[in-house]
């Protein structure tokens, strides 16, 4: 017995050594690499006996070399080793601090960098795939969200920097997210701020939704439920062919916010509304709009709007139906 307690307790030094650590983090994720055909390296890991893991400078490069994942810190607990060994992840509270993450769908590929290396573990179906990853929370601090389309001529579809946010009840099923975003907050890459954003998210290979989406900026906030609606290759025409369902309980939204994404519109006025928005960018319907700006102009009815993002071919059409419109000189000569 003695014998047996002094093999432990020299097993469990050897495993408290960061080198020690590290090579066993260097062989597990050389063996992930040649088993599944990733691309996974650790620079330092940090174990304990109770599960807890800590790693530091994770890169995952996606089929093409390119960045897909980068964290700088990540702190979590493994729950069920047993499970872990099946290839089930599942983990307590994460922790991380500078986190990149770099979504791209390459030209002229049907699936993006995350939908490749995510079926590189799985069978392939989004509903009953094998790759299971759940965390109870997920804690991000300092991190970078990038989605670019090369097929679109405007690659760059989002970038959010300076990302804060808790994630609970977080789950990858095959190539299924799922999670409750409590609180986020990040600037956009055109200058704008927001303050706070929940959400229960989902994302599928049909879909993303965005249900009992609150949004705030210091100037705006927006109460609605969000469904973006696709076949994967949808994305190379995104302006002509994502559906947007969207139903606005309430909003009020500044023109100073819209200005970072169309600067013709004039400052320092606010638009209050509901409304149901159904279609694509470039020929969506409002139905139900009830809107009033700040200068009591008022609309009231249904709208069509075709080709507002359209280009130098594509002419810009309007129809609608007014139970009431109402405006005056000044404000429409100022917006």
């Amino acid at each position: 017995l003695v014998v047996f307690l002094l093999l432990v307790l020299i097993l469990g030094i050897l495993l408290s050594l960061p080198v020690v650590q590290t090579k066993i983090g260097q062989y597990i994720t050389e063996q992930i690499n040649k088993d599944y055909g990733t691309d996974i390296n650790v620079e330092q890991v940090a174990l304990t006996v109770f599960g807890g893991v800590k790693l530091k400078k994770v890169l995952i490069k996606d089929h093409h070399k390119d960045t897909l994942f980068y964290i700088n810190r990540l702190k979590t607990n493994i729950l069920d080793f047993n499970k872990l060994y099946n290839g089930d992840l599942l983990f307590g509270d994460i922790r991380i601090d500078g986190l990149i993450f770099d979504l791209k769908q390459y030209k002229n590929e049907k699936e993006t960098n995350l939908d490749k290396f995510v079926s590189a573990f799985d069978d392939g179906s989004p509903s009953t795939g094998k790759f299971l990853m759940k965390a109870n929370a997920i804690y991000l601090k300092n991190s970078h969200f990038t989605m670019i389309d090369e097929n679109d001529e405007d690659s760059k579809i989002l970038e959010f920097l300076k990302i804060d946010a808790q994630l609970d009840g977080f789950k990858i099923k095959g190539t299924d997210v799922t999670t409750a975003i409590t609180e986020m907050s990040f600037m956009d890459f055109r200058g704008l701020k927001v303050e706070n954003l929940k959400t229960q998210f989902t994302y599928t290979k049909k879909n993303i939704l965005l249900q009992k989406l609150k949004l705030l900026t210091k100037n705006s906030l927006l109460n609605a439920d969000v469904a973006l609606r696709y076949k994967r290759e949808d994305f190379s025409d995104f302006n002509n062919k994502v559906v947007f369902d969207i139903k606005v309980d309430t909003a009020s939204v500044a023109t100073n916010d819209i200005g970072y994404f169309y600067k013709e519109l004039g400052k320092n006025n606010k638009f209050n509304f509901t409304a149901t928005i159904l279609g694509t960018l470039n020929d969506f319907h409002t139905n139900q709009l009830n809107l009033v700006d700040l200068n009591n102009t008022k609309i009231i009815g249904d709208i069509n709007f075709k080709n507002l993002f359209g280009d130098e071919k594509q002419g810009f059409f309007l129809k609608g139906k007014f139970d009431k419109l109402t405006s005056n000189h000044d404000d429409l000569a100022t917006l």
